[in-house]
């Protein structure tokens, strides 16, 4: 599979082996992403920033409606992904798979939700004709870090509350098992995300997590 970098499926010279760790077969390659892709993908996730964070709430709760329903009209190629790659049994591939659906599904529904609050200030003297308010705003670039031992859900649970509250992300998800975070990527991408709002980099951690985490204009990281 190809990796997700600047609005377009890319491939690189270099790759890394997807391995099924249950008999070592070749399931897939992936492009062994470089510290260069790192400042494309920061650059592209600003113009994503911008781009998801102008539409509507609405709009964005529909591409997660949208998303969950294809993982759903899709899920047992997501299944038998998850059961190659993370050496699941078919049945708690297809249970995980299933997760992801109401993972994105919830981030559609709590999408409507993120309000701000009005305060009163009279409940204090001095504090007579006064209130206060806060509104919550999206952060900006969120870089997700995700690891081997559930490929989609845990994907899925960084990608969906970002992207329902107007972020763009970068996911770095885990070397052995990138495979169902790239099949997401496309489930979200044909579902309207803009492209640049999420850029997927396959690679080591030593090559491309470290510039990454350590770069300013990510705003947040998300490591599980």
């Amino acid at each position: 599979m190809k990796f997700l970098l600047n609005g377009e499926w890319q491939d690189r010279k270099n790759k890394i082996e997807v391995r099924d760790p249950y008999d070592n077969h070749l399931i897939d390659t992936v492009p062994e992403g470089e510290i260069e892709d790192v400042e494309v993908a920061i650059k592209a996730a600003q113009e994503g920033f911008k781009e998801i964070s102008s539409l509507t709430v609405y709009e964005r709760a529909q591409i997660l409606y949208k998303a969950a329903q294809i993982v759903k009209e899709n899920l047992e190629d997501f299944a038998r992904t998850i059961a190659l790659e993370g050496s699941k049994t078919i049945k708690e591939a297809r249970k995980e798979a299933n997760r992801c659906t109401n993972t994105l599904t919830v981030s559609a529904e709590e999408a409507k939700r993120i309000l701000g609050e009005t305060i009163p200030f009279d409940s204090f003297p001095g504090g007579e004709k006064r209130i206060g308010y806060y509104y919550r705003f999206p952060i900006g670039i969120i870089l997700a870090i995700t690891p081997f031992n559930d490929p989609l859900n845990l994907v899925a649970h960084k990608l969906g509350p970002a992207f329902a509250a107007g972020n763009s992300v970068i996911l770095k998800p885990a070397t052995v098992t990138p495979l169902s975070a790239l099949k997401l990527g496309e489930a979200l991408l044909k579902a309207g995300l803009p492209p640049k709002a999420l850029n997927i980099i396959t690679g080591y951690g030593s090559k491309i997590g470290d510039p990454l985490v350590k770069d300013e204009r990510i705003r947040m990281v998300s490591f599980t």
